[in-house]
């Protein structure tokens, strides 16, 4: 057990490294090797461009993908884990930032 807290702190502290200023993401949380990265929009096309990039997540809650990586995963794991994906969610958040109706001002 004692692999699944550190490699969940070293999980949560990478995605908060990488993805620090990045706009839309809300929090970044764990319990162990529970990790849930809750954004600002849905994100159900993560799931398949993780997949492309041979990473498996889920979302819930439409919004915060949810990774229960196994409790041997080892710290060359965590840090490619986190190599792969803070670009993912970066791009995808600019897409869909972008996407938005742009605000009128009166």
């Amino acid at each position: 057990m004692a692999n699944a807290v550190a490699m969940g702190e070293l999980i949560q502290a990478g995605f908060e490294a990488q993805l620090k200023g990045v706009a839309g993401v809300r929090e970044i949380r764990h319990k162990g090797l529970m990790i849930g990265i809750e954004l600002e929009f849905p994100c159900d096309e993560l799931v398949k461009n993780a997949l492309a990039a041979g990473l498996l997540i889920n979302v819930t809650n439409d919004n915060v993908i949810r990774l229960l990586p196994p409790l041997v995963i080892k710290r060359d794991e965590v840090e490619q884990l986190v190599a792969i994906l803070s670009p993912l969610i970066a791009d995808f958040l600019a897409r869909a930032r972008a996407a938005q109706p742009a605000v009128k001002t009166a």
